[in-house]
Formats: structure tokens, C-alpha cells, sequence
């Protein structure tokens, strides 16, 4: 397997655990006594303090930060994922785990198109057939297909968390998206300002709930079930901060460990390595991860129906892993670079760079000049350069454009990550 296949199938392993992660949040959330977005800004703000520990301990962190140019998608990310974490755990406390799972992963749809309008990337047959198998299973597990045909007539008592659910999907399709826009950005880097900005944007939509609803709530339940009123209605209590119990806390701090920090570095990682289609249809496995946890913690069965469009998620997730993977296989690891201001460079060997990369800072000599490339970044930019790939000395990186040319690095520059 070559590089180009490794680092795809690197990305598709990131990807899968990272949803797999994610899955868990809405069970572990029937466990805590607090509003779905308090649930939700423990993920985030908690992840920020751990990785601003962990750089402390990792050499050239804090300069990697201040090196890395910020751009707006930089900030719109955090903000994107504050919103689908806290839309999402929120609806998770209104609606069926599996329902919540399904209505947030319709993102990924969103995210493919605006990608293959804005940035261009193409979706042949295969990622399409793929990405219909994912979208179609979805609707089998939420109900809109049944034995009897199409309908919209679901039932009222979740019809508050379906919503949430559904604006939870749009952020995160928000979110794949505008993470298309800064590849080049170190992962460490970019998960330390999605943290930072994700945990503001929750603390504003507390404050927009708290407003809405006449002061913070939270569900009812009774061993991690919904309590129902006399009207068929979730129940509620107000919350305090000051009165959360034991339990509650610990579990928050567990939560917020492995589906926050873990989770969302995980797909910072992932949304670098792989296309939108890619991400789309690999990502849906966590709502299986969270039927089977509703399955087996709160009794929420799932019907034949349900269990079809399962087999049919699986089936699409698996499927382009193999496409993408092959096709990436065959593609030679060799890329065409030249630099800028630089005539006549050579060839450079992806397997070259990649084992140089190992033992240090690998550079391409160009007209006697070292130009440093970033280790993170070799694999990326090798998968994503045609083979044939060749860039005009006055090239430069569009706005639209996945991976900035390497030949948009001067001879003089010094290695860094804008």
C-alpha cells in the first residue's frame, strides 16, 4: 500500500473512532442531572484546558499557534462546532438516542454539496451511490420510510428534540465544510481554537436558552429514561449549577473526556485527511453506536425498518472506504513540485518524504535552497497532488483551493503553518 493509501485509510480510522466517540455523548448525558448544552459545554471546555496542559508538555506547541495565520474559517469552525455539540446533546435529552443521531448526520449531506459547488471536489459514482445508501438508511431508522409507505407523521412527544436535532445537522455540515478551507493548519493547532471557540459559542447558547425557556432545564429521568407529564410531554426541572449531585459531575468530567476531547481531535485529524464524501459516509456510524446504546441502556427498540437502514449505513460506509482506498492505491506516490522563483526542480518521492519525515524536518532542495515542508502536512499534500501536477513559478493558492500549491512556499521562508 502506498502512501497516498495509507494516509487515507489513516484518515478513515480517525474517522471512525472519533464517531464512535461522539456516539456515547447521548448516553452518557441520560446520566446527568443538567441541560443538554451545560452537557455539552463540559466536552468542550474541558478538551480546551486538557490539550492547553497537554502543549506544555509538547515541544513548540505555543509557537505553532502564534506561527499559524488565523482566518475566519478558523473561528467559524469553533463556532460551528459549539452549535452542533450543544444542539445535539440537547436533542439527545428530547428524543430517542437514535433519532438525535440520524437528524445530526444529515450534515454531512449539506457539507458534500457546498464542497462540490465551492471547492470543487468531485463525487463520481460510487461516492454518490455511497452517500444515497447512508441517506436512505437514515430515513428507514427515523421513521419517515415505513411498511406503509413515505410519511412525516412522527410522534409529537419527540417532535421538539427532532427539530433540534435537525438544526444540529445543519451546524455540523457547517462545520466539514468550512474545516475544508484551512487543511494546512497543524490538527494541535486547529483543535486548540475549535475548542476555544466552541465553549464560548455554547455559554452564548446558554444564555439563549436560559432566555427562551425562563431559566436553565433539564429532563426528568428515571435510570436514564425520559419522564413523561399527563399531556404526553417530556418533563422538566430548573437547574442550578450549585445543586448538581455527585453523579452528575463525575460523569460529566468522564463524558466530557472521551466524547469531547478525544472525539473532536479525533475528527480534526480526520476532516484534514479526507473529503467530504468520505467523511459523510463513514461518519454514520455513530448512530449506530447510539441506537445499540439505546437499545441496551433505555429499551429503545428498533424495528425491522430500523435494522434494514442500519444494514444500509454499514453497507455505505464500507464501501467508499474500499473505493476510496483503491483509488488511491493507484496512484503512483510521486509528485511534480516546483517552487516558486525556482526553474528545472525535479521529482520528489512521496516515499522519500514520508520516511525523511521520520527522522526529522524534510525540505526540497530547490536552486540550492532548502524549502522546509511541515510533517503533518507531506501525506496530505501528496495524496491530494496529481501525479502529472506541475505549478507556474507566479502560482498561488486560491481561496477556494483544498491544499495551498508547495510551490507558494519562497526559497527563504521559514517553516511555517499559515
Amino acid at each position: 500500500m502506498n502512501p497516498q493509501a495509507k494516509y487515507k485509510l489513516k484518515g478513515f480510522i480517525f474517522m471512525f473512532l472519533s464517531s464512535s466517540a461522539m456516539g456515547g455523548i447521548g448516553a452518557f448525558g441520560r446520566f446527568i442531572n443538567a441541560p443538554g448544552d451545560f452537557i455539552s459545554f463540559g466536552r468542550n471546555f474541558i478538551g480546551f484546558i486538557t490539550l492547553t496542559i497537554a502543549f506544555f508538555f509538547i515541544s513548540g506547541s505555543f509557537k505553532k499557534i502564534k506561527e499559524t495565520r488565523f482566518s475566519p474559517s478558523m473561528l467559524l469552525s469553533g463556532v460551528f462546532l459549539g452549535l452542533l455539540s450543544g444542539l445535539y446533546v440537547i436533542s439527545t435529552q428530547y428524543t430517542t438516542l437514535a433519532n438525535a443521531s440520524f437528524l445530526i448526520y444529515t450534515g454531512p449531506i449539506y457539507s458534500t454539496i457546498l464542497a462540490a459547488i465551492f471547492l470543487k471536489e468531485k463525487l463520481d459514482i460510487k461516492g454518490i451511490l455511497c452517500i444515497v445508501a447512508v441517506v436512505i438508511g437514515m430515513l428507514f431508522i427515523v421513521g419517515i420510510i415505513t411498511p406503509d409507505g413515505l410519511t412525516l407523521d412522527l410522534d409529537p412527544k419527540w417532535m421538539f428534540g427532532n427539530m433540534i436535532g435537525l438544526l444540529s445537522g445543519v451546524a455540523y455540515g457547517l462545520y466539514l465544510f468550512v474545516g475544508r478551507y484551512r487543511e494546512d493548519c497543524n490538527s494541535n493547532v486547529r483543535s486548540w481554537w475549535n475548542f476555544l471557540f466552541a465553549f464560548i459559542t455554547i455559554l452564548g447558547l446558554m444564555a439563549v436558552d436560559s432566555l427562551l425557556s425562563g431559566g436553565l432545564k433539564y429532563t426528568v429521568k428515571v435510570d436514564g429514561v425520559q419522564q413523561v407529564d399527563a399531556s404526553g410531554q417530556i418533563m422538566t426541572a430548573d437547574w442550578s449549577i450549585f445543586t448538581m449531585d455527585a453523579t452528575s459531575w463525575i460523569v460529566w468530567v468522564i463524558a466530557a473526556l472521551v466524547t469531547g476531547f478525544i472525539a473532536f481531535h479525533l475528527l480534526a485529524y480526520a476532516t484534514k485527511m479526507l473529503k467530504a464524501g468520505e467523511l459523510a459516509a463513514i461518519s454514520y456510524q455513530e448512530t449506530i453506536m447510539a441506537s445499540l446504546l439505546g437499545l441496551l441502556l433505555f429499551g429503545e427498540v428498533l424495528t425491522t425498518f430500523q435494522l434494514i437502514g442500519g444494514g444500509l449505513i454499514i453497507l455505505g460506509g464500507v464501501s467508499q472506504i474500499f473505493f476510496s482506498t483503491n483509488a488511491a492505491n493507484k496512484q503512483p506516490a510521486q509528485l511534480e513540485v516546483q517552487a516558486a522563483g525556482a526553474i528545472g526542480a525535479g521529482p520528489v518521492d512521496g516515499d522519500s518524504l514520508l520516511a525523511e519525515a521520520e527522522n526529522g524536518s524534510p525540505s526540497i532542495t530547490c536552486n540550492d535552497k532548502a524549502l522546509p515542508l511541515d510533517h503533518d502536512q507531506i501525506p496530505a499534500r501528496i495524496a491530494s497532488t496529481p501525479q502529472t501536477a506541475s505549478v507556474p513559478p507566479t502560482a498561488s493558492a486560491s481561496p477556494t483551493s483544498a491544499v495551498p500549491p508547495i510551490a507558494s512556499t519562497p526559497p527563504t521562508a521559514s517553516a511555517k503553518e499559515d
